[in-house]
C-alpha cells in the first residue's frame, strides 16, 4: 500500500519539539493547544529499539483500526506546510507497520524504561509546552503508534517543493490518502494532462541507520516461542538461544540449525534482513564443525507466492540451504 500524509511543520528536522506547529496551527488543534506535537521526534535516530524505530504519525490515527485489523505494511509519505505556506515533500518511508496496543504500549515503557520519555516531557517544556499532554490527550491516545527500520527512511531534499499543479496541494488534514486514488482524481480533475503527478525521485537520500539498542518485546516473544516448539521437535537435541548471538540454535550429533528471528510482518523483509546473519553465523561459528547446516528466517507471517519462489530460487539456483518458519506472536 502507498500513502501519503501530511505531518506538522517542525524546523529541527523532527528530532525535538521546536513550538512552531504551534504558531501556525489552527486554534483549538492539538499542537496549538498543547504547544507540541507528537510527530516532533519522529526521526530521533538515536532511539532506536533492535534496529526498529518507534514514533508516531498523526495521519495513522484515523486509520489505525483497519491499519491494526490488516497487518499489513505500508509505504508512506511525508510533506509538510511550511509557514510560508509552501508544501515540501520530507521523507518517504517503505514497510511502515501501525502498532496496535499492545505494542504501542510495550514499546512506551520501553522508552521510559531508557529515560527517553522523560527527555521528552523536557523538551515539551524547554519548548513551553504542555508535557502533562504527552499521552493523555484523546487526539493522541498513543504515544507511538507506528514502527520502521531506519534504512527504509528515504529523506527528499530541504528544496524539494510542490509544484503549483502537483496533487498534494488539494490536501490539507492530517490523514493517510491513497497515492494511486489522488493522482486518479488529480488526472480527472485536469481532463486527463497528468502533470507532475509523480511524486519526487528517492534515488541518493537514504539514511544509514545505527546500530540496535535492545530487543523488541515482539523479538523476546517469538524467541520463547521459537524454543518450546523446537524442545518438542527435537526432544534429543540441544536448544539454546543467543550462543554466539544466534537467536535460537539446535545442535544435533549431524547437523546444527540456526534461526534468525525478525519480527517484521513482511516476509520480504525477515529474508533480507536475516540471510547476510545466518550465513556470517554459519561461516564464523560452524565452517570446521562437520556437522550439516540448516538455516532458517523466522517471521511472523506466511510467505505470499512471489515470496516462496524468491526463496525456492534460492534454495535450487543459489544453493542455500535456507528455510522459512512462521511464529506468531
Amino acid at each position: 500500500m502507498r500513502k501519503i500524509t501530511r505531518i506538522a511543520y517542525n524546523s529541527a528536522g523532527w528530532h525535538h519539539p521546536t513550538g512552531d506547529a504551534a504558531q501556525h496551527e489552527m486554534k483549538g488543534s492539538y499542537n496549538q493547544e498543547n504547544g507540541f506535537g507528537n510527530e516532533d521526534w519522529l526521526f530521533r535516530d538515536e532511539w532506536e529499539i533492535n534496529g526498529w524505530r518507534y514514533a508516531f504519525i498523526q495521519g495513522v490515527n484515523r486509520s489505525h483500526a483497519k491499519l491494526v485489523r490488516d497487518r499489513t505494511p505500508f509505504d508512506v509519505t511525508l510533506f509538510t506546510l511550511q509557514p510560508d505556506k509552501r508544501r515540501r515533500y520530507v521523507a518517504n518511508i517503505i514497510s511502515t507497520e501501525c502498532l496496535d496496543d499492545a505494542q504501542a504500549g510495550e514499546a512506551l515503557s520501553v522508552f521510559k524504561q531508557n529515560g527517553w520519555f522523560a527527555t521528552m516531557q523536557s523538551e515539551i517544556r524547554a519548548a513551553h509546552g504542555k508535557a502533562k499532554a504527552l499521552g493523555k490527550d484523546p487526539r493522541a491516545e498513543h504515544v507511538l503508534n507506528v514502527r520502521f527500520r531506519l534504512e527504509n527512511v528515504h529523506r527528499f531534499p530541504n528544496d524539494a517543493y510542490a509544484s503549483p499543479d502537483d496533487p498534494i496541494q488539494s490536501l490539507h488534514r492530517y490523514v493517510l490518502t491513497d497515492v494511486d486514488g489522488l493522482r486518479e482524481r488529480f488526472i480527472h480533475a485536469n481532463n486527463g494532462r497528468a502533470g507532475s503527478e509523480d511524486f519526487p525521485s528517492l534515488a541518493g537520500y537514504a539514511r544509514s541507520a545505527s546500530g540496535p539498542v535492545q530487543v523488541t518485546p515482539e523479538h523476546a516473544r517469538m524467541q520463547l516461542i521459537l524454543m518450546k516448539e523446537l524442545q518438542t521437535e527435537f526432544p534429543n537435541a540441544k536448544v539454546v538461544r543467543e550462543e554466539n548471538y544466534i537467536d535460537v540454535l539446535v545442535k544435533t550429533d549431524d547437523a546444527v540449525r540456526l534461526y534468525e528471528i525478525k519480527s517484521d510482518l513482511a516476509p520480504r523483509n525477515v529474508l533480507r534482513l536475516a540471510i547476510g546473519q545466518l550465513l556470517e553465523y554459519a561461516y564464523f561459528y560452524f565452517k570446521g564443525d562437520g556437522r550439516k547446516v540448516a538455516l532458517i528466517a523466522v517471521g511472523r507471517n506466511e510467505l505470499s507466492e512471489d515470496d516462496e519462489t524468491y526463496l525456492a530460487y534460492l534454495r535450487d539456483k543459489v544453493g542455500l540451504t535456507l528455510e522459512y518458519r512462521v511464529v506468531r506472536v
